[in-house]
């Protein structure tokens, strides 16, 4: 099973692995949760005595600066702390990633770079940001929404404001994200010995290609100024 509200009501994790427990049941599942939510007393465990396979955390930016803009409750040392405490307990662990919110840097991009290279999650997801009606995003930005004004009218990559950079940019960046991951993945399980052919062969791959994709990002940036 998939579930995107699992847990948001307190004690109900807990209760969930105990009738896992109760009733012997054995079954693999995914989730959608908050890393805040994840850091509560023992969550973590309870997942992992219930026998969750993948945890999806909205973790979207390593950019303080940007979290709090969005006025998510969490901060990068919730994310880092999370992510560690489910691969300890061997339950993989996933992240939607955002671009592109207003205010956003290169030096916020990078941030959440090295936050998904440092952290390494078993899964990525790349979309920019959109504004949702009811919102302080969607208040500050509606005026440029035009004639995309619901997501229906675009995709996970279109942009429907001006951000800092060109919508190719964002689009050049999702690609670029993915390279420099496979890379660090494939690098990992060199390392560990773990050798796998489709792992190096995305390595492989990705490796020159994500050299040209950070020269034309670099170019993409000075075009805008």
């Amino acid at each position: 099973m998939c579930d995107d509200i699992f847990g948001l009501k307190p004690g109900w994790v807990k209760r969930f692995s105990e009738l896992i427990k109760e009733r012997n049941l054995k079954f693999r599942y995914k989730i959608q949760s908050r890393v805040d939510l994840l850091l509560e007393e023992n969550t973590i465990d309870a997942l992992a005595q219930s026998g969750i396979d993948t945890v999806w955390v909205g973790a979207e930016s390593g950019s303080q600066k940007i979290l709090n803009a969005m006025d998510k409750g969490t901060t990068v040392e919730q994310i880092q702390k999370a992510t560690q405490l489910l691969h300890e307990h061997e339950i993989k662990v996933a992240f939607f990633l955002q671009f592109g919110y207003s205010g956003e840097t290169r030096e916020d991009i990078d941030a959440t770079m090295k936050m998904v290279l440092d952290l390494m999650p078993d899964e990525i997801g790349i979309s920019v940001s959109y504004p949702l009606p009811g919102t302080k995003f969607y208040e500050n930005v509606k005026s440029q929404l035009k004639e995309k004004q619901n997501w229906l009218d675009s995709d996970d990559l279109a942009m429907m404001y001006t951000a800092t950079f060109s919508p190719a940019y964002y689009k050049l960046l999702h690609r670029y994200v993915h390279s420099r991951y496979r890379i660090k993945r494939g690098w990992e399980q060199l390392k560990k010995r773990k050798i796998k052919i489709r792992g190096l062969a995305s390595m492989f791959y990705h490796a020159p290609l994500s050299m040209v994709q950070a020269w034309k990002l670099n170019r993409l940036e000075h075009a805008v100024g």
